[in-house]
């Protein structure tokens, strides 16, 4: 069974990875990058200081601050050291068949995507702490789908290690969601 799943995970990843256009490059790269949390974490922080009050913001922000440390050891550090799946990159058989452009591989283990964990997490704990319902609000889950896609088009992630980090993260939005919920009945 397992077998059959990583078979049919590698055909998905490289029907995907094939996706290709040179003009898309530097914005997948973009997309893998660390700046582009910046801007999803400022405007996350802002919506929260604008509908918190003083206390429940720092609560959150603390909440917020843990569950990326827990998403990113989980999936970096754990799931990866204990699962030891190679990237599609590091694999010899699969090189010659990754749109490749010069773009760095990553560390040797790909499963879980810490992109995808933390990025996933971000976005599902503001959804549950906030109360967001917004539809401008759920634009932002295009810009997750982006993050996790961007990691299979630049060849270093499978779509399974992309679905194991939006697990990891979820979970642990669902966990400090509903804690800060607790939390903040009683501030």
């Amino acid at each position: 069974m397992i077998e059959r799943l990583h078979v049919f995970d590698q055909k998905l990843f490289l029907y995907l990875n094939a996706w290709h256009a040179e003009w898309l490059n530097p914005y997948m790269v973009f997309l893998s990058g660390q700046i582009v949390w910046l801007p999803l974490l400022a405007f996350l922080l802002w919506t929260a200081f604008n509908r918190l009050d003083k206390k429940a913001f720092a609560v959150f922000s603390l909440f917020l601050l843990i569950g990326v440390i827990a998403s990113d050891v989980t999936s970096s550090y754990l799931l990866k050291n204990i699962v030891q799946r190679l990237r599609p990159c590091r694999l010899a058989e699969l090189k010659p068949l990754l749109n490749n452009f010069g773009q760095k591989c990553g560390g040797r283990f790909g499963f879980v995507s810490s992109h995808a964990a933390n990025s996933f997490f971000l976005l599902m704990f503001s959804f549950i702490a906030l109360k967001l319902s917004s539809w401008r609000f759920h634009v932002l889950w295009l810009v997750v789908a982006l993050v996790g896609y961007s990691r299979v088009y630049l060849g270093v992630h499978y779509p399974g290690d992309i679905i194991g980090g939006i697990v990891v993260g979820g979970v642990w939005a669902l966990v400090l969601g509903k804690l800060f919920s607790l939390r903040r009945q009683t501030i």
